[in-house]
């Protein structure tokens, strides 16, 4: 089930977190899998199998190389997965524009060329998965800028879907909620692990590879009849209020 074997994949941002768990992933479900990363991680990568280009996927022009050294390499391209990001929090009364700018390029304007770039070397059967989040879906106080930046990835998915469905391409995207990355340390502390407790159902922060898990079946031929979509995956936390978020503010 959700065989890669001799797949070509690319993924972005994937030296630790998400991304560091779906490479290993993918790698062990027997796909070539070239890793691009703007950090020098490629001792890391190549660690677990995987082949490494160092990457800022805010500059088109690298995106670009980064894919013609998939089918240089590998000799075609079946899969893209958008990952690298940049977060952190900001309100809407603190946004600035310049740094709102920084987030757009390298979180949404990355996806839209790497779209654009894998659909030029992909044959039918292709597929494409970028990472969004559940911010892009509901309101989550501190995000803005993020958010935004997040929210575009679910419209240009849906547009790149019914355009390259002709191809044989299909396009989605991955809304992970609270998951325990390094970024996501960075950003919140432990404060992420106790509010996962009362707004999930779940009960838990997510872990890395559960997003994997999910971003392993939509790049898989399993998935060839899945195109368009935006999937949450996050213990429940979009569905509603959770009755122990109803306790707490009923206590």
């Amino acid at each position: 089930m959700f065989d890669l074997n001799g797949k070509s994949i690319v993924i972005t941002g994937a030296g630790s977190g998400i991304g560091e768990a779906t490479a290993q992933r993918l790698q062990r479900a027997g796909a070539h899998v070239l890793v691009g990363d703007i950090s020098d991680v490629g001792n890391t990568v190549r660690g677990w199998g995987c082949e490494f280009r160092r990457t800022d996927v805010s500059d088109e022009a690298q995106m670009a190389a980064l894919l013609d050294e998939a089918v240089d390499r590998f000799g075609k391209l079946d899969v893209l997965v958008n990952n690298a990001a940049i977060a952190n929090t900001h309100a809407v009364a603190e946004a600035d524009l310049e740094r709102a700018n920084r987030y757009y390029r390298v979180n949404a304007l990355s996806v839209l060329a790497g779209i654009r770039e894998a659909a030029k070397r992909m044959t039918a059967g292709g597929s494409i998965v970028s990472i969004a989040s559940l911010s892009a879906v509901r309101g989550t106080p501190g995000w803005a800028e993020y958010a935004m930046s997040k929210a575009a990835i679910i419209s240009v998915t849906q547009t790149a879907a019914v355009e390259l469905g002709p191809q044989g391409l299909r396009v989605n995207a991955v809304c992970p909620g609270g998951v325990r990355t390094p970024l996501a340390v960075e950003v919140n502390g432990d404060a992420l692990d106790k509010a996962m407790l009362a707004l999930a159902p779940l009960g838990r922060i997510g872990k890395p590879e559960e997003i994997a898990a999910m971003i392993h079946f939509l790049a898989s031929d399993d998935a060839s009849y899945v195109t368009g979509q935006a999937y949450a995956v996050d213990g429940g936390w979009g569905v509603g209020t959770t009755l122990a978020t109803l306790g707490l503010a009923l206590a």
